[in-house]
């Protein structure tokens, strides 16, 4: 008989990963380097075969999730050349440099994710749902350095990244929520409290705090919050870095907040708070769409049974990301008074059930106008015989003139 898997307060989403640095504990060579962590009654542990991950091999995966989201999430991704990835980290493109970043994608590849006593929400992990025991995956399949067009030109990065890793990644807030481009020279400790500070930041507000506890709890925070494997056991040493990071954080000119360490009797806080003279602002699509448009992604996040923050995720997604979800969709203006009558007296007053359900299918949010009404449709559901279509070619006969995409319409606000 199975045993039972005990239940656990850890569920698998890729926040419990991205604030750190991803620098891994350094063992004796016979051994596997790792990083664990105790979260509620289950753990994951972070571990490599072939190296001990640095900053900038964490930084380099910032780098890639970052194109991957602008381009909507692919399973392959290509990058210009690796003396590109260094000059957009700001790094010194030389020989050396090069070389390193290349060896990141080798250490990228072989660093492994392991859960364990974990939950799993139904449509996040391909070919798994509930209660796990454990769960391992990786982040890069592999990678290759190809030739392009060209004589002399550089060989382009080809990245294929693990599929449970870019669905992690895809349905969590993680690098959805920060701007990644002012932070390439910031040390350690600085580099994953600017990652922390943005999910507490709330850039409309412009502030931010965290409680974080007692001088024990620092230590326990730093450790989980920011993924460091310092072992400090006194939270004096602790405060010196934090200290340390949140004086260079400050003093950075492209750092769009300051933070503030705070302490009452005995506990800690840390507030963020923007700074005014700071140009940079994270860029919102959703915030720029028309009512009408913010209502069907909503709606059609949340068909997503396994999206916990729907407004939130909507508001972290990118203008590809958008295209993409409110693909298949139609705009329609209709004159006012005949969409009423198509809704009050048609559908309102229908004695077939049938026929509600479809139309509530169908039809997915309208937004009125001073004399129109834009509507929403499934495009897939625009057939001859299909309701909406009897029902619009029999009151406004010439629709089919004035249809937009909804994707087109983000590329048009898009462009603005």
């Amino acid at each position: 008989m199975q045993k039972e898997v005990k239940s656990t307060n850890i569920k698998i989403d890729f926040n419990l990963l991205m604030g750190g640095t991803w620098v891994l504990e350094k063992r004796d060579k016979r051994a596997i380097h790792k990083f664990e962590k105790e979260l509620g009654e289950g753990k994951f542990i972070i571990y490599n075969a072939l190296d001990v991950p640095s900053v900038l091999d964490s930084k380099v995966l910032d780098y890639l999730m970052v194109k991957s989201q602008e381009q909507g999430w692919p399973k392959e991704l290509l990058i210009g050349s690796l003396r590109q990835i260094a000059k957009d980290l700001s790094i010194t493109p030389n020989n050396k440099q090069i070389n390193r970043i290349k060896r990141a994608f080798e250490i990228l590849v072989n660093t492994r994710i392991s859960f364990e006593d974990c939950f799993l929400d139904s449509g996040v992990l391909e070919h798994f749902e509930g209660k796990i025991k454990v769960v391992n995956i990786g982040i890069l399949s592999d990678y290759a350095l190809i030739p392009v067009k060209g004589r002399g030109s550089p060989l382009a990065v080809k990245v294929i990244f693990n599929d449970n890793f870019l669905a992690l990644c895809k349905y969590s807030l993680g690098y959805k929520l920060i701007p990644y481009a002012p932070i390439n020279g910031l040390r350690d400790t600085a580099y994953a409290l600017y990652k922390w500070a943005w999910r507490w930041f709330n850039s409309e507000k412009g502030y931010g705090e965290r409680w974080i506890g007692n001088g024990q709890s620092l230590v326990k925070w730093y450790k989980n919050e920011l993924n460091s494997t310092g072992n400090y056991k006194y939270p004096s040493e602790v405060l010196r870095r934090i200290k340390s990071a949140i004086k260079q954080l400050n003093e950075n000119p492209k750092v769009p907040f300051y933070l503030q360490l705070k302490e009452k009797e005995g506990n800690y806080k840390i507030e963020i708070y923007r700074k005014e003279q700071c140009t940079i602002k994270r860029e919102i699509p959703f915030d720029k769409l028309p009512p009408i448009l913010r209502k069907i992604v909503i709606k059609l996040i949340e068909r997503k049974k396994h999206i916990k923050e729907p407004y939130a995720l909507a508001r972290s997604m990118s203008w590809k990301e958008l295209e993409n979800l409110l693909k298949g969709i139609i705009i329609v203006p209709i004159p006012k008074d005949i969409w009423n009558f198509i809704v009050n007296d048609i559908i309102a007053k229908s004695q077939i059930e049938a026929e509600k359900k479809e139309f509530e299918k169908t039809v997915l949010g309208f937004e009125e106008r001073e004399d129109e009404v834009l509507v929403a449709i499934r495009g897939s559901k625009v057939r001859k015989k299909s309701l909406i279509t009897i029902l619009l070619d029999n009151f406004t006969p010439n629709w089919k003139n004035f249809i937009q995409s909804a994707e087109g319409f983000v590329k048009e606000i898009k462009a603005c």
